[in-house]
């Protein structure tokens, strides 16, 4: 099989390669038409460029020489005083070549760069998406629900990283840790114990990782490179196959001509920042052309110790907290407390234990005060002196590296990217259960990747084919560590410690894990009419994926920094059973898509996508097939869509195979994917002039579920994870923008959520004679986010933008999917906050920016992740306050 997929991947390359025969069948238009009616503009005979374009423009250009074409009529009607001509026609211009940007073309007036720009701020411009049928189309024609970021949009409103972004959209939830993946971020009311479920792309190429389809949204990701971000609401497999199970966010990058202006061979855009919590960054992208030769390249370092949370009570790293914690209770010993006491010989005038009796049976052995107060005072100690060189406490260490680079020669684009990320990981938890980043507790992601993409056009505007070839690594770096604190409190040593006066230690855990893959994607464009027009394609998937993390752990205080390689000495459960640690990936999937449009008004799309997986020899999911059906009606000044998709999220390898002591010690290779089944109405119209408004209606099932569930164990129980039950989630999106003057903007958003759970993970299910359903933890019922951009001063040199965002109450503990999270009252208050951004353009290459989050300080936190039981896994994460940030944006 892996010689069969070696083997299509270069036949498919050699075929994207080898067909480049054209037909070309306008034989009265082309490119001459454009010259001569450039020389006639040029002499000022403005009708004539009107009667040798105009017939053409039906169907004799291809799509280039139409935006060629609509360009020389646009100044024409400038030239002769019609200025709605000239709108009319640059709109043309703008559809046929959305990437114009008139600031380098000195062929174009003043004028006409005006009229461009106001259609691209424009709320009634029309913006084309490439994510949702892998093509280029309309947004409002596009079968699934959509939103675009624009590069302006990012930088005027501040996001100085692509994280903070989700807080102003529309359908997302977020619990923001600071910890190893930085945020969780659900869409669509569906939570889970990781960002693992929305599919992240850049330029269309995956960037989840392998081993347990994460997305690390991160403060890694450039800012300078980005031309605009598309946001696909509702499974997306019909396209991607497996994990585009709740949507989907594309970056697309700028191209390098992009980045160089005025006529010029090479260009920068930069980005540097200096703030809050000692934050700063430096983000860079440059641009060089020679001939055919284009080449790019983009690198970003990003350092901040982080917000300090050392003022609350679980990340104080006091020794005063334990003297609240009642260790009587968790010492004394009621089951099996016979056993306990014959096989460490108790008699009746042990210090630490006094024994109840009933008929001269043991029944309990109870801890006295003088045991209590040993035991309490070993863990106080614990939390004293040096641990991995530094003194114990609260730190958050934050550091980030970026770089990627393309060059493209005729047709084909080669590329690299690599990232590596450098994070704490005391916020997952608590300070009784791990340390601090300067305490050794440091996770390290990486990625890389190699790429090469051609491009053709095989028949104008008819036939075209793209083959993507692509290797990419994912890993956590072998110097990653886990620091956990092993006391008496934390149950971390037993009472048969303690009577052995074992003094509580901090136990470091080395990690690692790699896992690779090879894919190539042949797609294919055919319009073979103007009302018919069909995606296709073909991709092979050939992973080597680790099953569980090498681990080296050293169970003593480690007093000095200590390094040991876990690739080197590390080792795995999964070392000694057959086969190994290492799992072989073998994937297949085939897809296409069909729009017909019936009427002018009327498009019909049907598409579909099977998928053949195979691990090993017999593991994997075998096969999956997921259809999408939409309808679009545009008839005018407003779009309707009807749309139903199916979509599928795979097991990752951690959910198969890893395991974590002590809680989870059993995995399940046999583990089935999730299915969901997406219902979804949505309208689009335009209530006045400038404005625009945007309602999604949508119901979700979601089946087969993976969650941890207790199960029997040797002689008691652990947890492990299985496919449970259902959930189901109505939602409401609506979006309402509107460009109240020439200076002024408005955005706005608004998410209803309703998301509930038919069981749980644990010994909490459904009441299954009520029929009374779970809530979804950590999920809030509504989110209003509004924003407004102005532009001030004459020379228009002052931008000034303000967000709003609210936030109602999240509930979680009993009667929700979380049931195990403390929080008091099992609610998340609601919460409001005010952000901004004040820029202030200097020159055309110098732009300073003032941000301030959280204008009013208020007080909130974020629910925890995972279980969130207060214990292993922290509750909630306090989140900043008022911080600030200085930005300079450089354009050379």
């Amino acid at each position: 099989m892996k010689r069969v997929i070696y083997m299509l991947s270069v036949l498919m390359l050699l075929l994207a390669i080898l067909v480049t025969g054209e037909v070309r069948a306008q034989e009265n238009c082309g490119e001459f038409k454009i010259t001569e009616a450039q020389r006639r503009y040029t002499n000022g005979n403005f009708q004539d460029v009107f009667a040798l374009l105009n017939p053409c423009l039906e169907n004799g250009f291809t799509t280039n020489e139409k935006a060629v074409a609509y360009k020389l009529i646009a100044q024409s009607y400038l030239a002769v005083d019609s200025l709605e001509g000239a709108t009319i026609s640059i709109r043309q211009m703008l559809l046929a070549n959305p990437s114009y940007e008139p600031d380098g073309d000195l062929s174009v007036s003043t004028k006409f760069a005006r009229i461009v720009n106001f259609l691209k701020n424009a709320t009634d411009r029309v913006i084309q998406v490439s994510s949702v049928s892998k093509k280029l189309e309309d947004i409002n024609k596009a079968p699934a629900t959509v939103m675009v970021l624009t590069a302006e949009d990012i930088v005027q409103r501040g996001y100085i990283d692509m994280e903070a972004l989700f807080n102003d959209l529309p359908g997302f939830d977020v619990s923001r840790t600071y910890g190893s993946t930085y945020s969780n971020i659900y869409q669509r009311g569906y939570r889970s114990s990781n960002t693992d479920r929305t599919l992240f792309m850049i330029n269309g190429i995956e960037e989840n990782d392998f081993w347990g389809n994460f997305v690390y949204w991160n403060r890694q990701f450039p800012i300078t490179n980005v031309s605009r971000i598309e946001i696909v609401y509702g499974p997306a497999s019909t396209m991607y196959g497996a994990n585009a199970f709740l949507g989907v966010v594309n970056v697309i990058t700028k191209q390098p001509t992009d980045v160089i202006r005025n006529n010029k061979n090479f260009g920068m855009k930069a980005d540097l920042g200096y703030g809050s919590y000692k934050t700063r960054y430096a983000d860079v992208t440059t641009g060089a052309k020679f001939k055919n030769i284009v080449f790019s390249l983009t690198g970003r370092a990003y350092f901040s110790r982080e917000h300090d949370l050392s003022k609350y009570e679980e990340y104080n790293f006091n020794p005063d907290y334990y003297d609240k914690v009642n260790y009587k209770k968790i010492l004394s010993v009621t089951s099996n407390a016979a056993t306990f006491v014959k096989v460490n010989k108790i008699g009746d005038d042990n210090a630490y234990y006094s024994l109840t009796k009933v008929n001269g049976e043991v029944t309990a052995a109870n801890l006295t005060d003088q045991g209590e107060t040993v035991a309490r005072n070993m863990d106080k100690a614990a939390l004293k002196g040096n641990l991995n060189g530094n003194p114990i406490g609260y730190s958050n260490l934050l550091e980030h590296y970026y770089i990627k680079g393309s060059l493209k020669v005729s047709d084909f684009t080669l590329g690299f990217q690599n990232w590596q990320n450098i994070q704490g990981s005391l916020n997952y938890s608590n300070d009784n259960s791990r340390a601090g980043s300067s305490n050794g507790n440091i996770w390290e992601p990486r990625q890389s990747l190699y790429y090469v993409v051609y491009e053709k056009e095989i028949i104008p505007d008819k036939l075209a084919i793209i083959n993507t070839a692509q290797y990419r690594t994912t890993q956590i770096n072998d110097q990653s560590r886990i620091v956990t604190v092993r006391n008496y409190s934390n149950k971390g040593l037993t009472p048969t410690n303690l009577l052995n006066n074992k003094q509580p230690f901090w136990r470091t855990q080395f990690y690692y894990q790699q896992s690779q893959q090879y894919r190539d994607e042949l797609k294919i464009l055919y319009t073979p009419s103007p009302r018919l027009d069909i995606v296709g394609g073909i991709e092979i998937r050939n992973s080597l994926i680790q099953g569980d993390y090498k681990k080296y752990t050293i169970d003593s205080t480690l007093v000095a920094d200590y390094y040991i390689s876990a690739t080197e000495r590390g080792k795995s459960d999964f070392d000694t059973v057959s086969g190994g640690n290492l799992f072989e990936h073998r994937n297949i999937g085939a897809y296409a898509q069909g729009t017909f449009e019936a009427s002018k008004a009327l498009r019909i799309t049907l598409g579909g996508r099977f998928d053949h997986n195979r691990i090993r020899k017999t593991g994997g999911y075998g096969n999956q097939f997921n259809p999408r059906m939409a309808v679009v009606y545009a008839p005018g000044r407003f779009v309707v869509k009807a749309i139903y998709a199916q979509a599928f999220q795979d097991a990752s390898s951690r959910d198969r195979y890893s395991t974590s002591a002590p809680t989870r010690l059993i995995a399940n290779p046999g583990l089935r994917p999730e299915q969901v089944n997406n219902f979804e109405v949505s309208f689009n119209f335009a209530p006045m002039k400038g404005a625009r408004l945007d309602v999604s209606a949508y119901y979700a099932i979601y089946k087969d579920i993976i969650e941890e569930i207790t199960v029997p164990y040797k002689n008691g129980v652990t947890l492990q994870k299985n496919n449970t039950g259902k959930s189901y989630v109505t939602g409401v999106q609506a979006v309402f923008d509107y460009k109240i003057s020439k200076n002024f903007n408005l955005f706005s958003n608004y998410t209803f959520t309703d998301a509930k759970k038919d069981s749980i993970a644990g010994t909490v299910v459904t009441d299954v004679v009520t029929n009374k359903k779970l809530i979804v933890g950590d999920i809030a019922k509504h989110h209003f986010n509004v924003g407004v951009n102005g532009v001030f001063l004459k020379s228009e040199k002052l931008n000034i933008n303000l967000r709003f965002n609210y936030v109602s109450g999240r509930r979680v503990g009993r009667g929700t999917s979380v049931p195990l999270n403390p929080q008091p009252n099992g609610l998340f208050p609601a919460y409001k906050i005010f952000n901004t951004a004040i820029t202030y353009t200097i020159s055309n290459a110098i732009q300073v920016q003032a941000i301030v989050n959280n204008i009013l300080n208020e007080k909130y936190s974020d629910p925890g992740i995972r279980s969130a039981n207060g214990i292993d896994q922290a509750y909630r994460t306090p989140q900043k306050g008022t911080n600030a940030m200085l930005r300079v944006l450089l354009n050379f």
